[in-house]
């Protein structure tokens, strides 16, 4: 069949991972003359923009129904979103992240609408208790078809989902692609991503600390500035306990980060555990010699081939950071070298090519 419909269900268009390939898919998609809409479940403080041609459709609760006891809600938001499904009738509906998942594949149940679920961070973390090992595999058993983005992360559940899965690369937006080399690169280490635990910003900072004792004229700069927990205040007492406002930049949330970053010197991943690392993707796309992190659920391992197009280092260490580091900022022409095969990988992940894999995908299994 050749689909002509289609619907994404997310909780929001808030600023995150998940959130930026949803709205880069559904442009894509609609751009190639297809109808698209994106159901969620509620409106974010901070959003990505909701892109040309898609409609945005409201799955959440009623003021009525935010009166409701815990899972009176679960179930009036499966309520809503079948509704919707039965108003449209997409040909597929794309789901992201765990508890839409699992929304979606109950709320189609028994309309007839084909349901693709996409993982999108460790499962080892967000399924890791028996009642979300045995929650996702039976609702997951019931889906059309099951997204990965590594094959770490497929390896978790059983054969039975595993052998009706994809794994497909996150889409890099062409803002990123288009970025030339710079002739010359600040001496300037950057990392983007929303303070959080995971992120792990702490050892980012310890280890730029020891970098600072061999390169003291470099600099560190932290763009994001959202705290899904206390991280940030942390990170900020330790920078200002240890006399380094001057050489660690907190830069907040900026929507030209493609200019800000084009001609850093390196670019760090500290995070402890990753789905597919959507600023990782972009800063190698714009050739910045990258450092990241080595995952367990193996996000940064299958962007960056260690010593070719970038370096890994063991989450939590920042001596390992350190020593990564100083090892493209003392090595320039190999760091460049390490840039460009980084841009040459991530060439593959166009929004076209990307787009055009999970269409392929979901008229295979919805045959």
């Amino acid at each position: 069949m050749s689909i002509k419909k289609v619907m994404f269900h997310i909780n929001s268009l808030e600023k995150g991972g998940a959130e930026r390939v949803v709205t880069v898919l559904a442009g894509q998609m609609a751009a190639a003359g297809i109808d698209v809409s994106i159901a969620t479940e509620w409106t974010g403080k901070k959003e990505y923009s909701l892109p040309e041609g898609v409609r945005r459709l409201d799955a959440g609760l009623s003021s009525k129904q935010e009166s409701l006891k815990r899972l009176g809600k679960i179930r009036a938001r499966k309520d809503n979103l079948k509704k919707l499904l039965l108003k449209e009738k997409p040909d597929v509906l794309f789901a992201f992240c765990r508890n839409a998942n699992y929304r979606a594949v109950m709320a189609a149940d028994k309309t007839g609408i084909p349901v693709i679920v996409s993982v999108r961070n460790d499962p080892k973390v967000y399924y890791a208790s028996v009642y979300q090992k045995l929650l996702s595999e039976k609702l997951y058993s019931k889906a059309a078809g099951i997204v990965f983005q590594t094959e770490e992360a497929a390896d978790f559940f059983p054969e039975k989902i595993r052998k009706k899965s994809r794994v497909i690369m996150n889409p890099v937006s062409p803002k990123y692609l288009k970025v030339t080399a710079p002739e010359k690169r600040r001496p300037v280490i950057a990392n983007a991503a929303r303070f959080a635990y995971a992120k792990d910003h702490m050892t980012l900072v310890k280890g730029f600390e020891l970098v600072l004792k061999k390169h003291p004229e470099y600099t560190l700069e932290l763009y994001g500035d959202r705290s899904e927990d206390n991280e940030i205040h942390q990170v900020k007492e330790w920078v200002k306990g240890h006399k380094l406002d001057e050489k660690i930049l907190f830069m907040g949330n900026v929507q030209d980060l493609e200019k800000r970053l084009s001609d850093i010197s390196v670019f760090v991943l500290s995070s402890v555990y990753e789905g597919m690392p959507n600023a990782l993707m972009e800063a190698m796309a714009m050739g910045i010699p990258s450092v990241s992190s080595d995952c367990p659920c193996g996000g940064p391992a299958s962007l960056i081939d260690d010593g070719y197009s970038g370096l890994l280092f063991t989450p939590g260490d920042e001596r390992e950071l350190c020593t990564a580091v100083t090892k493209l900022i003392e090595n320039p022409g190999k760091a460049e070298e390490l840039g460009r095969h980084g841009a040459e990988k991530m060439r593959e992940c166009t929004p076209e090519k990307i787009a055009a894999i999970w269409l392929e995908y979901a008229e295979k299994v919805i045959r």
